[in-house]
């Protein structure tokens, strides 16, 4: 999964979440899903930085060792 995506699913998950909070407590909702897509965006980069590091840490693995039947 690339990048771009994994963090532009997790913006709109929380961006999501943060709105129907917003909504089901009866405040202004712009805010709530400012802050929740900033979030988002910081959990996504977060997640998209480990899967790109354990993917790296494979291939480094996997070079020296051309017998991985």
């Amino acid at each position: 999964m690339k990048e771009k995506s994994i963090v532009a699913s997790a913006t709109l998950i929380t961006s999501l979440l943060s709105y129907a909070y917003a909504k089901e407590a009866g405040k202004d909702a712009v805010p709530f899903v400012m802050v929740g897509g900033f979030i988002g965006s910081l959990i996504g980069e977060g997640i998209a930085e480990i899967i790109k590091n354990n993917n790296q840490n494979n291939n480094q693995k996997n070079n020296g060792n051309t017998n991985n039947r």
